[in-house]
């Protein structure tokens, strides 16, 4: 008679830890590398120094049939062409498809404009040479997180920070820039939390409604602002810190066309720097306090996705070339043509990520997250590119500067919120 073998407990392990893997199917990887900028690279855009490094940012996300990657880049907007660049890198180094590479800027107000020519032949080159240093930092930040890949639980939460409020004002001549504390202002700050087969933190995922333009008014003694990752990079660092320096903390820059930071330096020799760093404290320290109550799991659905969608909407003449100067109470809004919207839906799991081109209104992310099907939804603008205010029907009415500025008609929000409240739904 043959008597059956037994598996050896090692042996055993192995086979249920292999088994785990793949019914939870979410593998995660990270990567952060600084854009090198030396003073043979200065003055660019009119920056005459460096404050704070600037920063790549890859999160690398896998199953046994597709790979997504997150990036962001910590650069006021993205162009086309740069998008495509950066596109083309990441999937190299990390076998995501194009398509399935979605890339941000933090929107950073205090670095140089890379898209567009230099207005000499040697601020040219400076800003080729930032170019290159751009897509190395996006060549490090990937292949780190191709080759820090592993199995990954996920969690999703959201907290509550007050460093954000409102930035239209009435004024005696109409509605203007400014901090209205009785505005609208989504305070939720939204954390996914990404952790590896020790339950440390691989990545942190981190969505909240705010411009990042702390450091836009401050100067260096001889005169000229310096370049700044601002509030997004100072809170993601302050995060980063407090966990080693191990995870990357990727920030998606929320629906904050009517958002800014609370306090802002108002110009004058480096007076920036101590707020940035009160405000990146405060913010950073939610993010940290929020991570540290998730509690990750394999993801409840096997859905690992990029979906594309499209609108469209009525365009607006005049603008954002005729860009306002000054409050108005008798500005003529006046419809064009028709123009297609783009937006994408990145489904990790029950967790979803709406990203836009345009700035939307504060109020406008609190409805598309309310209205979301899924557990938990983040809503990003700057993403695959920059379109300007797309502002709420009220900013219309008061004739706000995201009105006057937005390159969209009255009632584009609305066609645009419907369509991804449907869509998410559906995928």
């Amino acid at each position: 008679m043959r008597h059956a073998r037994r598996c050896p407990w090692w042996l055993l392990g192995l086979l249920l830890a292999a088994l785990h893997t793949s019914a939870a199917g979410l593998s995660a990887g990270a990567g952060k590398a600084p854009i090198a900028i030396g003073a043979a690279d200065l003055p660019v855009d009119g920056f005459v120094g460096v404050h704070d490094p600037l920063y790549a940012r890859v999160i690398l996300l896998g199953n046994d049939v597709r790979r997504i990657a997150l990036v962001t880049i910590d650069l006021t907007s993205l162009s086309q062409d740069l998008i495509a660049r950066v596109q083309a890198i990441v999937q190299q180094a990390t076998q995501a498809k194009a398509a399935d590479v979605v890339v941000s800027a933090s929107h950073t107000f205090s670095t140089p404009h890379v898209q567009g020519p230099g207005a000499t032949a040697a601020e040219q080159a400076r800003k080729s040479r930032l170019v290159q240093a751009i897509e190395q930092a996006v060549a490090q930040a990937s292949a780190q997180a191709a080759h820090s890949l592993q199995p990954a639980t996920l969690g999703f939460a959201s907290g509550v920070s007050d460093v954000n409020v409102n930035r239209d004002v009435p004024t005696a001549n109409g509605w203007w820039l400014g901090a209205n504390e009785d505005g609208p202002s989504d305070k939720a700050v939204g954390v996914v939390r990404l952790d590896g087969p020790d339950h440390q933190p691989i990545a942190l995922v981190v969505n909240y409604a705010v411009q990042s333009s702390v450091m836009e008014a401050s100067a260096v003694p001889t005169g000229g602002p310096q370049i700044s990752a601002d509030l997004a990079g100072a809170a993601m660092g302050h995060v980063e810190r407090q966990y080693g320096n191990k995870p990357v903390a990727l920030w998606l820059v929320g629906a904050a066309a009517d958002q800014a930071p609370r306090m802002t330096a108002l110009g004058g020799h480096q007076n920036g720097a101590p707020l940035l760093r009160l405000l990146g404290e405060r913010l950073g320290g939610e993010v940290v306090r929020v991570a540290e109550g998730i509690h990750t799991a394999a993801a409840t659905s096997e859905t690992l996705s990029v979906t594309q969608g499209s609108v469209t909407v009525t365009a607006q003449a005049s603008s954002p070339q005729a860009s306002p100067k000054k409050p108005s109470r008798d500005y003529r809004f006046q419809a064009s043509g028709p123009v297609a919207v783009p937006y994408w839906i990145v489904r990790l799991g029950d967790i979803g990520v709406v990203g836009v081109q345009a700035e939307l209104s504060s109020q406008t992310g609190v409805q598309i997250k309310q209205r979301s099907a899924l557990r938990g939804t983040l809503v990003a603008t700057m993403v695959n590119g920059a379109a300007k205010y797309m502002p709420d029907a009220s900013a219309y009415e008061r004739i706000t500067y995201e009105a006057m500025s937005s390159p969209y008609a009255k009632g584009s929000v609305h066609t645009l919120v419907e369509a991804i409240v449907r869509d998410v739904a559906l995928h």
